[in-house]
């Protein structure tokens, strides 16, 4: 691909050559270093491509070989520039346009964010144009570092970001924390405060694996919102086993207890759907810097109708992208039609979002261990409720309350006072 766009710069005719010993005048060529290619035989004559650089070194050997040669064409840049030599207009509008895609480059237009799960794209990029970052900045005041520390001190769950530069685009990879809820109380307490885990919901304790504190609670223990379940200091026991001290930590527990869900869903036997005539009207609009122009639908004669719309950026390569975009928005003709559920039909409905629900506890983490939903269809409705038996990660962090343990001193101080 580069030696192609090299031999268009410089130019280059594809020649007929014929003569008395054309086979000799290829060898000599080949001896002066001349490069010739796409090399064809055609009716006795030899057709190829040669440099025009090439094609002035061929006088001494077409005389020596008595051949001689028809230009059957012209091809590259020195030819264009000869053709339209006297069109100043088109080189004025040639060196314009370089001075501009040039004046562009020097800007962000498009700004890609990767990674986000729980963040939208649009949360982010409104945060970042607050902190004066936007499309069409210029380069020159864009600190990627700081970008950074912004984007993790601005959002809690993203813990890692990376900005960078390529083209006329901002790209940026971002994070987000997936731990469970047990794993943030812990990241909470990384601080180095002294913290318990106390219940955040009633449940049944299912395991405890203690690694730091003192545990409340035993397998098959019942809590309620706000028990403790690790407390974050650890008694020292003196030589008469009397508690002396306190010797105070972050707690730190895997505990996974079985609690319930209440589930709940309920919706109508007849609903309407959209049928799709296959109709359509489509519209184009154009996007320049931030003036947006929208040509209207001349021929959409219908009320009912879902809008699609794609852009399409105009870009050079993969990251050099411009300030212009064209947008195409296609009007879809649509009937409503009033439907009804069969009873199986709304089973399945009713089980599928079910399903769904389930699905989402599962990737936070959730155990189900019984479902105990019951789905119940009527001549008007379909109802879905019940309970679901899950195992999952409990607790969260709470300070944890100083207790001051009285001094010998002060007890029999105390016990004097008393006797008084």
């Amino acid at each position: 691909m580069l030696i192609d766009k090299l031999k268009y710069l410089q130019g280059y005719v594809k020649i007929k050559l014929s003569g008395y010993a054309p086979e000799r005048f290829l060898n000599l060529c080949s001896n002066h270093n001349i490069l010739i290619w796409n090399l064809e035989y055609e009716e006795d004559n030899y057709v190829f491509c040669i440099s025009v650089r090439g094609l002035k070194q061929l006088k001494p050997i077409l005389k020596k070989t008595r051949t001689t040669f028809v230009i059957l064409e012209r091809t590259g840049l020195p030819f264009l520039m000869r053709r339209y030599r006297k069109r100043k207009l088109f080189f004025a509008g040639i060196v314009l346009c370089c001075g501009l895609l040039y004046g562009m480059s020097l800007f962000v237009w498009r700004i890609e964010i990767n990674g986000n799960l729980h963040e939208t794209d649009s949360n982010i990029l409104k945060f970042l144009e607050e902190n004066k970052v936007y499309h069409g900045l210029p380069k020159s005041k864009i600190d990627c570092e700081e970008i950074e520390e912004e984007l993790r001190a601005g959002f809690g769950d993203i813990i890692w970001a990376s900005a960078k530069l390529e083209g006329t685009m901002l790209i940026i990879d971002v994070q987000e924390n997936l731990a469970t809820n047990q794993q943030a109380a812990e990241q909470e307490g990384a601080d180095g405060a002294p913290s318990d885990l106390v219940a955040d919901k009633p449940a049944t304790i299912y395991s405890i694996l203690t690694r730091q504190g003192t545990p409340y609670v035993e397998k098959g223990s019942k809590v309620e919102p706000g028990d403790i379940l690790v407390e974050g200091k650890n008694p020292v026991y003196n030589d008469s086993e009397e508690i002396s001290s306190y010797q105070y930590c972050v707690s730190d527990a895997d505990i996974l207890g079985i609690t319930e869900y209440q589930y709940e869903d309920h919706f109508s036997m007849s609903y309407e759907e959209k049928a799709y005539t296959g109709k359509e009207s489509g519209a184009w609009g154009v996007r320049l810097f931030s003036m947006q122009v929208k040509f209207p639908h001349f021929f959409r004669k219908f009320t009912d109708y879902d809008t699609i719309t794609d852009e399409y950026d105009m870009k050079i390569g993969d990251t050099f992208y411009l300030p212009l975009a064209f947008t195409k928005e296609t009007a879809k003709e649509y009937r409503t039609e009033r439907k009804q559920y069969t009873k199986n039909e709304a089973e399945q409905a009713a089980k599928a979002k079910l399903d769904q629900f389930c699905e989402e506890l599962t990737q936070k983490g959730v155990q189900i261990m019984e479902n105990n939903v019951m789905i119940v269809t009527d001549t008007k409705s379909c109802t879905a409720s019940g309970t679901l038996t899950v195992i999952e990660p409990i607790g969260e962090r709470k300070a944890t309350a100083a207790t001051d343990i009285p001094q010998e001193g002060q007890m029999e101080h105390g016990s004097d006072g008393e006797n008084n």
